[in-house]
């Protein structure tokens, strides 16, 4: 029960719109309807500037960080039937796909970049910075953002196996970029026909 739980609250939190949300209550405007139309950090920071873009992506950090992190506190009070690597890598997953497909937006969210790196960040912090690192060094080469989302999302799993982490955890890392890549797929066909900005 107390795993079910865990992860309905987990998908639950990664569910909370933060972008959307917060233009919403500052500007009255629907961030759906503006810019790329995407509610993540990246179009807030196009439609409504660095400031507000900021404070989305320390929460949609932080809602990867607090479900994985109180899932250690719960693996650590309560006798669970798994291990904790395979416990924390279903909240993970949990929390992204909350993001991605909110349902307090008709299963339409974010493309799940800093929620997985607020997740992952818990639960592997290695593989984790050395993403965030490569999205950094990746700006010198090229201003298009999600090339180095994109370079997040691979770089945490290949980390994963080159450090040979858990298989749960390699596992679920693959997964998450796998939908990191599913929700950039107009960003590819862009891509692919020198369209993106």
């Amino acid at each position: 029960m107390i795993i079910i739980l865990s992860i309905i609250v987990s998908f639950l939190c990664g569910s909370i719109p933060t972008g959307y949300l917060i233009i919403k209550k500052l500007h009255g405007i629907d961030i759906r309807t503006k810019g790329s139309g995407n509610i993540g950090s990246t179009n807030v920071n196009r439609v409504v500037g660095r400031k507000i873009s900021i404070i989305t992506q320390i929460v949609d950090i932080s809602k990867g960080i607090i479900p994985v992190a109180l899932g250690i506190c719960l693996a650590k009070i309560f006798e669970l039937q798994m291990s904790m690597d395979t416990y924390l890598s279903i909240i993970a997953i949990a929390v992204i796909l909350g993001h991605d497909f909110t349902p307090f937006l008709g299963f339409n969210g974010g493309k799940g970049v800093n929620t997985t790196i607020g997740a992952f960040f818990v639960i592997v912090p290695i593989p984790t910075l050395v993403g965030v690192a490569v999205h950094f060094i990746l700006r010198l080469f090229t201003s298009i953002v999600s090339i180095r989302s994109i370079a997040i999302g691979v770089t945490i799993p290949l980390m994963c196996i080159i450090m040979r982490a858990p298989v749960s955890i390699i596992v679920s890392s693959l997964i998450a970029c796998v939908l990191m890549i599913y929700k950039h797929k107009d960003n590819l066909i862009r891509l692919l026909h020198n369209e993106e900005k």
